[in-house]
């Protein structure tokens, strides 16, 4: 069966063509019926021909029905098919790339894609696969089995602690961590930058 394309073909050519032919010569017609005088008409023998007001009619018709689809019908097809204003479809989709916000000891960034970062709800995962809470609880699960020693999470694979000293992990575990900006309560921030000297 041959692959239907839209590049030109000599019967495409020649249809087109044809075409062309057609409707020029039917405007031409249309127009002579709509100026030409009824009497010569009759005259010549063209008695069944519509009347002289489908000649201001259909016009008119596609022209109302042309305005009514492009401002009515097709904007309402349109906002049909937008999404709610506080869905999170307004601002992403299926193709939006979210980056994991893991900033390493020497501020490098993790930035691998996350998969679905949105889940079922606005609130974003700011972290990927390897840098979220669930795969900490699952390499402290590894810790006892001895297999975490194998995993190493450093962007510079020659720079790797964790492959030199498998303890390395439990002295980062007891480290308290430092906050990120978004989770610092405004009311704390607002109370230190605005406080009044005594």
């Amino acid at each position: 069966m041959p692959e239907h394309t839209p590049v030109p073909s000599p019967s495409r050519a020649i249809y087109g063509f044809a075409m062309f032919l057609l409707f020029k010569t039917l405007f031409i017609l249309y127009v002579l019926w709509a100026f030409i005088p009824t009497k010569f008409l009759d005259g010549l023998g063209l008695t069944h021909l519509p009347d002289k007001y489908f000649a201001l009619f259909i016009p008119i018709l596609l022209l109302v029905a042309l305005t009514f689809f492009v401002f009515l019908v097709y904007p309402s097809f349109s906002l049909a098919m937008t999404p709610e204003p506080d869905s999170r479809e307004s601002v992403t989709d299926r193709y939006t790339i979210v980056r994991c916000q893991y900033q390493y000891p020497d501020r490098q960034r993790c930035n691998q894609k996350i998969d679905q970062p949105y889940g079922e709800s606005w609130a974003v995962k700011p972290f990927c696969l390897k840098h979220s809470i669930r795969r900490v609880a699952a390499a402290s699960d590894l810790r006892d089995s001895g297999r975490i020693a194998n995993v190493c999470d450093c962007p510079d694979k020659r720079r790797c602690l964790l492959k030199k000293d498998p303890s390395h992990l439990g002295k980062l575990r007891t480290r308290s961590m430092v906050p990120s900006v978004a989770d610092l309560s405004l009311v704390d921030v607002s109370r230190v930058l605005y406080r009044k000297k005594i």
